[in-house]
């Protein structure tokens, strides 16, 4: 599995998803970095190496100004799916960064619990 090369933050942002074949899809930007984000969605119809469009307002009540970033969808789970940036125009990336700056780390996953037998 493809190791992530930058930081993901904790977030809560709605989102549409725009996908050539299959339409546009809302959900809820829960994890963000600046190679990608995950997005939870009631469906993830949206195959594996699909080019998709992400749309969202970057901070709400900040910001009228909405963010489309291009990528592909890198996994999928129940719950939704992830997505990979493609290279980012310089616009962007200066707003995902001041973005991220104020943002809260992605809480890190517990380790499972071992039960002896």
């Amino acid at each position: 599995m493809e190791q992530r090369s930058s930081e993901r933050k904790a977030v809560s942002l709605d989102a549409v998803v725009g996908c050539a074949r299959f339409g546009l899809i809302r959900g809820r930007i829960v994890d963000l970095g600046l190679d990608g984000l995950y997005i939870r969605a009631e469906t993830s119809i949206v195959p594996i190496g699909a080019v998709v469009t992400v749309t969202f307002q970057p901070v709400e009540g900040r910001c009228g100004d909405c963010l489309s970033l291009k990528g592909r969808v890198r996994h999928q789970s129940l719950h939704g799916f992830g997505i990979e940036f493609d290279t980012l125009e310089p616009g962007c990336l200066g707003v995902l960064q001041r973005m991220l700056l104020v943002m809260p780390p992605l809480p890190s996953k517990a380790a499972p619990a071992l039960r002896a037998i």
